[in-house]
Order: C-alpha cells, then structure tokens, then sequence
C-alpha cells in the first residue's frame, strides 16, 4: 500500500543550542523508510522522527512532555497553544512549553520549544505514524547533515572540501517551513523539504491544465494503479543539472493556510547525503 505522506505547518520557534560534537546520532528506518533517530532525554529514551516539516523542536506524547516539564531544573514555561494544520487540511491545538535548557543524548540544548504530540497527515493505505518527532527547530542557523547514506545525523561547523560536486538548490525559510523550486510540465512549484514524507506530494489545484498523469504502481508496486495519480517533478540545481522525481498528487481542494505547492519527500533523498544549510540558505544533496 502506499506510504504515509504528513507534513506539520507552524512558524518556526526561536532556539539556540550549546556547541555540539559532530555526530550527534545515528539513523535509522521505520517501515516506510522514514528517518528514526533514538536518543535519551533526561532518564528516558525515545525514538524520535527526524521531521524537516516541523518547525519545532519536539513533539512529545502529552504523558512523556507533563513528565519533563515537571522537573523544575529545566526551568519549562508554558507558552500559548499551537494550532498545527496539515497538508489534508486537518487542525490540532496543542499544548506549548518553551524549556530553559535540555540535555539530550548528553547534548545541551537552550530555549527548546515543544509541543504536545498527535499524529497528523494525508494519507493513502498505512496508518499515520505514532513516533514522536525532532524537528527543524533543533537545528536553527545551523549546518545540519542527515546523512541517508551512511545513516547518521551530524552538526557541521563548516561545509565538505568536496561541496562543489553536490547538487545545490536555494532555500526560502517561510512560515510553513524551507522551500524549495520544482516545475512540473510548464508550472513553477514551491515545494517544503520534508523527510516524514515518504513520497513527493503535489496539490492539484496548483497544477497548469496539460500535466500527463501515471498510475499509483508507478511509486509503489503494491498499491493499486487507481489508489493516486502520480506526476514528474523536476528540480534543476545552480550549475543546471537536472535531476527528476515523482510526486502523487492530491485530489480535492488545498488548504487556503498553505503558501506551497506541495512536499519534496524521502524518496528524492534516500541514499544520499544531505546537508541543509541554514545560515546560506541552501539545501545540498551528494550526487
């Protein structure tokens, strides 16, 4: 069946981080071959999904945040409920604590925004997926690379000597989270970077009449051709290069809140390295 494709849309909260060592965890995968970093946070461990989608920087399970915040070093203040809408249009409240300073994994982190978790999504087959989630507001004005290669997360302090052989694309930091330019047939597309979406997704309604549609097989062998419609997606880089993936595309009408066109998901950068990078602006993927 399909795969899940979810994305969370919300400001991004300020955030700050004590220096961190390079590797600060290792990856791994759930069954739709989305991201899953384990990590302690105070006595606990949890399994957190690595989520570019999410401007936060956590979402906990209510009963996992009211036991953290309740411990008073970590000077937690509760902030103003977030209302959360995902691609499908859906809305969460959720409850907000804003915490002094968190050790995870050993790591210091300061002003770390968190909410309440609830799972989220647009959906084709599987069930939403129920990990908790670490989001890109850990990684503010920071060089991040989630390396879906060697299966690591790292903290860069500057840029590979070999950068000039990646792809390169510029980033545009908005309300919903880091855009991204496609074009689908004849039509410009802003698309957010989001490694909880299995698949690339677009929305119907932004597509230019003439776009030649394929089956649902054509991304996933064991769904039914009439599950989705799936179209090309193609992204050309600094120097040129082009590189093509495939999206679903959605039925109906997109959310009015939404100011993009659709989702740049997991398949377009499974295997690779990829490094955002947040004081330039740029998303680099290894070729």
């Amino acid at each position: 069946m399909l795969k899940r494709l979810f994305l969370l849309v919300f400001l991004f909260p300020g955030i700050s981080m004590a220096s961190l060592p390079g590797d600060f965890g290792r990856l791994r995968y759930d069954e739709r071959g989305l991201p899953l970093i384990d990590v302690r946070i105070g006595n606990r461990f949890h399994s957190l999904m690595l989520d570019t989608g999410s401007g936060e920087g956590m979402h906990l399970y209510q009963h996992n945040l009211e036991s953290l915040v309740a411990n008073p070093s970590l000077k937690a203040v509760q902030q103003v409920p977030r209302r959360l809408i995902d691609v499908s249009g859906g809305e969460n409240k959720v409850s907000a604590w804003k915490i002094s300073r968190l050790f995870i994994s050993n790591v210091r982190f300061d002003d770390v925004e968190t909410v309440s978790f609830k799972p989220w999504g647009l959906s084709v087959g599987d069930d939403v997926p129920v990990n908790e989630v670490m989001g890109l507001g850990f990684f503010r004005e920071r060089r991040v690379l989630m390396d879906f290669k060697n299966d690591r997360l790292q903290m860069l302090g500057h840029l590979p000597s070999d950068i000039g052989k990646w792809s390169s694309y510029p980033i545009e930091r908005t309300a919903s989270g880091l855009r991204v330019t496609a074009s689908a047939g004849n039509t410009p597309l802003h698309l957010i970077v989001d490694t909880a979406a299995s698949h690339s997704l677009l929305f119907s309604d932004r597509l230019l009449a003439g776009i030649l549609f394929s089956g649902c097989r054509a991304i996933e062998p064991e769904a039914s051709n009439l599950d989705c419609r799936v179209t090309k997606i193609t992204f050309t880089d600094r120097e040129g290069k082009v590189r093509d993936d495939l999206a679903v595309v959605t039925n109906g009408s997109t959310p009015k809140e939404l100011d993009f066109d659709g989702l740049l998901g997991m398949k377009f950068m499974r295997g690779h390295q990829v490094i955002i990078d947040m004081p330039e602006r740029m998303l680099y993927i290894s070729r």
